[in-house]
């Protein structure tokens, strides 16, 4: 499991146990993906997740968007996922399942009506929505399933308390998805209950 900062949460520190092992990893530092991607050469991912994201708040409005701001969300959810991706594909191509999930939201439908414009949280999923279309097409030779999904609006620390899901009931949902899936997903765009989203 890959973390920005292994002493900073304890919720990080809930999570030891001998099968899981955390790494240092900010996916806006591509030299951290290459180290933790060379450290596990050797070893085959049945399913890579790819979850890293953030919300700016009131600053995603209309005339309050700072475009370094809004730059820093592509780096977090369109190229670190993208990094991850190429840098992790030999290690998903050795595994039994050959799966990548790349976390999304429905705020990354151009078809859904998503109310107020949280525009660089939106455009930066939309185009997560899009390379998880481009990376389906493209590692299908290699038999790696690529499915892209909204979690629902889960009670974090993004959305506050009043959210519909807690994320247990978010994570549970979607784990038995993941379980059915296989090739003929490959491109889809779900949501945590396995319906499917319009893009």
């Amino acid at each position: 499991m890959g973390v920005r900062n292994l002493h900073q949460r304890s919720a990080i520190k809930q999570l030891q146990h001998e099968q899981i092992t955390c790494h240092e990893l900010d996916v806006t530092k591509h030299d951290q993906i290459l180290s933790v991607a060379a450290e596990l050469a050797e070893e085959p991912i049945d399913l890579l997740i790819n979850n890293a994201g953030f919300w700016l708040g009131k600053d995603e409005h209309y005339g309050r968007c700072d475009e370094a701001q809004w730059m820093e969300e592509f780096q977090v959810h369109l190229f670190g996922t993208m990094a991850m991706c190429e840098a992790f594909v030999d290690q998903v191509t050795a595994g039994d399942r050959k799966l990548i999930v790349n976390i999304s939201s429905g705020n990354g439908s151009l078809t859904l009506e998503n109310g107020i414009g949280d525009y660089p949280y939106n455009t930066s999923k939309a185009a997560l929505n899009l390379i998880s279309k481009g990376l389906a097409a493209d590692l299908k030779q290699r038999g790696i399933t690529v499915v892209c999904f909204t979690p629902g609006f889960v009670a974090t620390d993004m959305s506050g308390p009043d959210a519909d899901l807690s994320p247990h009931e978010s994570v549970n949902a979607m784990c038995a998805i993941i379980d059915t899936l296989g090739p003929e997903q490959t491109g889809a765009f779900l949501r945590y209950n396995g319906e499917a989203v319009p893009w």
